[in-house]
């Protein structure tokens, strides 16, 4: 399987993209860190919880709407 490569944007230090993440130093180990904007932040938690979903669908339920709506808040 051949895969092609896309180049993506080209970011500065410090810079926040347009969805809210920035990527910036980490204070305590300088190194270069992606910092979530709530609504991505808000997707990983989504997965994990479907993630759960094996384990008991109304729990994953639960915690995929209480994650979108914390997302959500004051958008």
């Amino acid at each position: 399987m051949i895969m092609k490569t896309v180049p993506g944007p080209t970011f500065r230090i410090d810079s926040t993209l347009p969805c809210g993440c920035r990527i910036a130093r980490d204070e305590d180990t300088k190194r270069l860190r992606l910092w979530y904007c709530p609504t991505h932040a808000a997707a990983f938690e989504v997965l994990e919880a479907l993630r759960s979903t094996i384990d008991g669908a109304s729990d994953a339920d639960t915690r995929a709407r209480s994650a979108i709506r914390r997302a959500t808040v004051g958008v």
